[in-house]
C-alpha cells in the first residue's frame, strides 16, 4: 500500500509523522487522519504507532512538511515495532534528536515550589 507520509507541527508544539488515509468524516470536519508516530517525546517518555486515528484539525497545524529519508525510516521501523522507550542511540540512528523535548531539572522544580 502507498504511503501518504507528511511531517507536521501542531499548535500544541507537537511534530508527528502522519501517513494521511482517507476518511469521509475526517474529510468533511477538516481533519488528519491516518497512521501515526509522535516525535517530539520527553526522554522519560516512549514513541508510540497508532492506527487510523483522527490525529488534529486542519487549523491546529503550524506547518506541513516532507519527512526526511531517516525519519520515513523511522515511521516505518515503528510501524513493525508499535510502541519503542526512548534511547539517546535511537534517536541518533534515526536523526530525530532534536525533537526531544527538555524536561525541568528536579532542582528548577524545586525552586518553584
Amino acid at each position: 500500500m502507498e504511503q501518504h507520509l507528511i511531517k507536521i507541527r501542531t499548535t500544541f508544539h507537537n511534530t508527528w509523522l502522519i501517513n494521511l488515509k482517507k476518511d469521509s468524516f475526517s474529510e468533511e470536519n477538516n481533519i488528519l487522519f491516518g497512521d501515526t508516530v509522535r516525535l517530539s517525546i520527553s526522554k522519560n517518555d516512549s514513541y508510540y504507532f497508532s492506527e487510523a486515528i483522527a490525529l488534529t484539525y486542519d487549523k491546529e497545524i503550524l506547518s506541513r512538511e516532507q519527512p526526511t529519508t531517516t525519519e520515513i525510516d523511522f515511521f516505518n521501523y515503528m510501524k513493525v515495532v508499535q510502541e519503542r522507550m526512548f534511547s539517546k542511540a535511537l534517536a541518533t540512528k534515526y536523526g530525530i534528536e532534536h525533537y526531544i523535548i527538555p524536561t525541568a531539572p528536579i532542582d528548577d522544580l524545586e525552586k518553584d515550589s
